[in-house]
């Protein structure tokens, strides 16, 4: 162990040393990356900057050659002698100086002479500086500069124009000079030099303050310079990270492989002792060969036998094998099901969607139970209580196996039961407890829709009189017709409820006003009124009937049926045999009871 720590602990110097330089060689090749970027990015500041100033420098120049071609077209032109506008000392010409009929002296201005004074309204307004040059000049300050001199000896080489920054002491400064050719009316002044048409003569150069443009420059510059450092840093805090985590996932393939290793050389030896238990299990596997074949005897005879029809699918639901059990319950004999799907029993009494729950309960568990109805072969309807196990994985099912039973009479038996519990035993109608569970199913239903419905406390009168003349019997057969009576005054809809004795209860739901209600309340006791045809003999009773309307304020199920019972005691006192509607106010002053 501690020969294997050394090695891990060098390993792990030498992969942190490793990575050091892997991350200094990142760094120093986006540093040069980006140093060569800024680098053309500076070249391409500067490029911009002179095509501007060159821009600027040829518009100048163009406007000023404009003007000359268009003053030496004219022969020259002719201005007022003022004390800033003297006669050209340099110009020889007949007719240089001219007076006019009123006494004014008149000059003639040359090309050469006229972009003098523009240069000089130039200097004093932008700063900027035209000299008008040439290497045989006629006027002695027409004489070029180095600069200009070594301009014009390029322009003889065959270069159109030129142009540089320089700086006059702390200012920086433009010079852009563009070559000036001899035409047809610059012969007029210059022949005499020895000039031909389409030869040099000269040139103009631009002098113009470069400040504005440098600044611009150099802001560019140190954005440019900001922006690639940026960029820099991301770019190498990126390869840097990825660096790291590839670190990472070397060091934990790494530690993979070695973890690898030592469970290779602990499988070898559990291989080698399973070899010799499998040489020893394939020594039982060849004893107990006669065990399996008396298991699948057992396996048929239970299937064979058992009491549960059972039914074997295929992964695609198709029918592979069925007991006998299964032929007693469908009707279906082996043959007339094998190699079809469960569909063929469906009873149509299922959605697809309870077909598509068993299926996903299948897929998520494996299993599933529950009821079903189906279809006998005779085509009577029954109902099954199945259960689906899958054989196989989720990704592979190989197999279905599904047991079943009929109980479609212990259904009917449940269903008796729950009917019972539910209703009257004597007159069919819903019972206490189910009354209750309806009268708060139409509580909820009103509120939540915002509509009426009325509860009907409805009193037999006289009832015990005929119970002690003809007797229980009589009294019985008299609730059952009764109980019949009231159902058929209100609609399917409602609930008619025998809470006990000669007690009955009525819920009218979707009410439109009180005006139905009274309806019905007289029908109920125009009905009741009619005489009673008994075995016994006839027998005549009333009906009382007490009504209160629900949903009403803050109301409690308790509070509404108390408020039917008060009017169902008013209706009593006032004479039987009618109905009274609840009244608040009459209920305040009423006493407790009748």
């Amino acid at each position: 162990m501690n020969s294997g720590s050394t090695d891990s602990r060098a390993s792990g110097s030498t992969d942190d040393v490793a990575f050091r330089r892997s991350v200094a060689v990142v760094y120093l090749a986006c540093a040069l990356l980006f140093a060569v970027l800024l680098a053309l990015e500076w070249r391409w500041i500067d490029s911009s900057l002179r095509a501007v100033a060159r821009e600027r420098g040829a518009a100048l120049f163009a406007l000023i050659e404009t003007s000359r071609e268009w003053n030496a077209r004219h022969g020259g032109v002719y201005v007022a002698v003022t004390d800033g506008v003297q006669p050209n000392p340099y110009l020889r010409h007949p007719a240089r100086d001219l007076e006019v009929a009123d006494g004014r002296r008149l000059t003639m201005i040359n090309p050469a002479y006229m972009t003098r004074q523009i240069a000089e309204l130039a200097a004093a307004g932008d700063g900027i500086r035209l000299h008008i040059t040439s290497l045989n000049p006629i006027r002695p300050e027409n004489r070029p500069d180095p600069w200009e001199a070594e301009a014009l000896a390029r322009f003889d080489r065959g270069e159109k124009e030129v142009l540089a920054l320089m700086h006059e002491g702390a200012e920086p400064m433009h010079r852009y000079m563009a070559p000036l050719y001899v035409t047809q009316p610059c012969l007029q002044c210059h022949a005499e030099q020895g000039y031909e048409l389409g030869e040099i003569r000269g040139g103009i150069s631009v002098t113009m303050p470069a400040r504005a443009l440098t600044d611009a420059r150099n802001a560019q510059r140190q954005r440019a310079a900001l922006l690639h450092f940026v960029a820099f840093v991301v770019a190498a805090g990126l390869i840097h990270g990825l660096l790291t985590l590839s670190r990472r996932h070397v060091r934990a393939v790494r530690a993979i492989n070695a973890e690898q290793e030592r469970l290779i050389a602990q499988r070898t030896g559990e291989l080698a002792a399973l070899n010799r238990e499998l040489a020893a299990e394939a020594d039982k596997q060849r004893s107990s060969a006669h065990q399996l074949a008396a298991s699948e005897a057992r396996y048929r005879a239970v299937f064979e036998g058992v009491a549960e029809a059972i039914m074997v699918t295929d992964a695609e639901t198709r029918i592979l094998q069925v007991n006998p059990a299964f032929c007693a319950i469908t009707g279906y004999a082996a043959e007339e099901v094998i190699g079809r799907t469960p569909a063929m029993m469906s009873s149509g009494r299922h959605d697809p969607a309870f077909y598509d729950a068993i299926a996903a309960r299948l897929a998520s568990e494996g299993a599933w139970q529950g009821e079903v109805w189906n279809r006998r072969k005779s085509g009577d309807l029954y109902v099954q209580w199945l259960s689906i196990t899958r054989i196989g994985t989720v990704e592979a099912p190989e197999a279905y196996v599904c047991t079943f039973s009929d109980i479609t009479q212990r259904k009917a038996a449940e269903e008796q039961i729950r009917y019972r519990a539910d209703h009257d035993a004597l007159t069919g109608l819903p019972n206490r407890a189910l009354f209750a569970d309806r009268l708060g199913s139409a509580m909820a239903s009103a509120s939540r829709h915002g509509h009426r419905f009325a509860l009907l406390a409805v009193d037999l009168d006289h009832f015990k009189a005929v119970n002690d003349r003809l007797g229980h019997l009589a009294g019985d057969a008299l609730l059952v017709e009764a109980a019949a009576r009231l159902q058929a005054c209100v609609r399917e809809s409602d609930t008619v409820a025998r809470l006990g004795g000669d007690e009955f209860a009525v819920i009218l739901t979707d009410i439109t006003g009180p005006a139905d209600v009274e309806e019905v309340a007289t029908r109920i006791c125009a009905s009741i009124a009619q005489p009673f045809g008994l075995a016994e003999g006839e027998a005549r009773v009333s009906a009382s009937v007490g009504i209160a309307f629900g949903p009403n304020g803050t109301a409690s199920l308790t509070e509404l049926q108390r408020r039917a019972d008060r009017a169902l005691y008013a209706a009593k006192a006032g004479g039987r045999g009618h109905y009274r509607i609840y009244d608040a106010a009459r209920d305040a002053a009423a006493p407790d009871s009748v």
